[in-house]
């Protein structure tokens, strides 16, 4: 009877444990989905912060197309330079219903430091179509970007047109400190409170490396013209445009296919 008892004893045992088999299988079943689940939850989270910030850009898209209706796009102070560029209407008027439209800064993303703003960056690579001195100018544009939550980029590029004794002074809404790059000192602007949140528009350790040694940096444009090219849109359009490499000039859309322009026929 006793030898029964212990027999049955041990069979219940047995069938409410798990063997060591048992329990790697579960754990390998665990490691497989959780390498499947995780990428895909981290891409979600990522595309879903690039949306957020694509809606900044229709946020800047409606303040300029608000103070439209106040302003003259045109009405700009042609004595005004930036970086060395006079301020011109005909250029801007031209560009704006060009299909490359008008670069008004250039944003380079950096893995190992905070992203630049400048107005122009001849050293890396042309752009002729850089109408800067709009923004570091004040008024139309200084205010539409200030209301849109830009303000910072506007104060930055007025701040790297008036150096004092060729370094750029700090702001209240933006940081400038110099860097050593191959023997050569750089200055690097950018707004106290980012302005992005997702990787794509914040650096990410993937970017390709191309002039500075010390990491990969991407640069891209960021953009303006009229709605389909035309000035009887009375509508501006914002997009990013990338500034280097094979798809050097194309609008920026992330491997999230997330198209970084307001305007949707320039997304494909």
């Amino acid at each position: 009877m006793l030898t029964k008892v212990l027999n049955k004893t041990t069979q219940n045992k047995r069938k409410a444990g798990f063997t060591i088999i048992e329990l790697m299988v579960v754990i390998i079943v665990i490691n497989l989905l959780s390498g499947v689940a995780v990428p895909k939850l981290t891409d979600y989270i990522e595309k879903t912060r690039q949306r957020i910030d694509l809606m900044k850009l229709y946020y800047l898209r409606d303040a300029l197309n608000r103070a439209l209706y106040e302003g003259d796009v045109l009405d700009i102070d042609e004595s005004q330079k930036c970086d060395g560029v006079t301020n011109s209407k005909e250029k801007l008027s031209r560009w704006l219903a060009s299909d490359s439209g008008v670069t008004l800064f250039i944003m380079e993303l950096h893995n190992q430091l905070e992203a630049n703003f400048q107005a122009k960056n001849n050293n890396r690579f042309t752009d002729v179509q850089n109408m800067c001195g709009i923004l570091s100018g004040g008024g139309f544009w200084a205010d539409a970007f200030k209301d849109a939550g830009f303000g910072a980029i506007a104060d930055i590029l007025y701040a790297r047109d008036h150096t004092v004794g060729g370094k750029i002074k700090s702001g209240a809404t933006y940081a400038a400190y110099e860097v050593t790059v191959d023997n050569k000192k750089w200055w690097r602007t950018h707004p106290r409170e980012p302005l992005f949140i997702s990787r794509a528009l914040n650096g990410d350790l993937s970017a390709p490396i191309t002039a500075v040694k010390i990491g990969g940096q991407n640069r891209y444009k960021f953009k303006i013209r009229w709605n389909n090219k035309n000035e009887k849109s009375h509508t501006l359009e914002v997009f990013i445009q990338i500034a280097q490499g094979a798809d050097y000039g194309k609008p920026f859309t992330t491997p999230q296919g997330v198209c970084f322009s307001t305007e949707a026929s320039l997304c494909h």
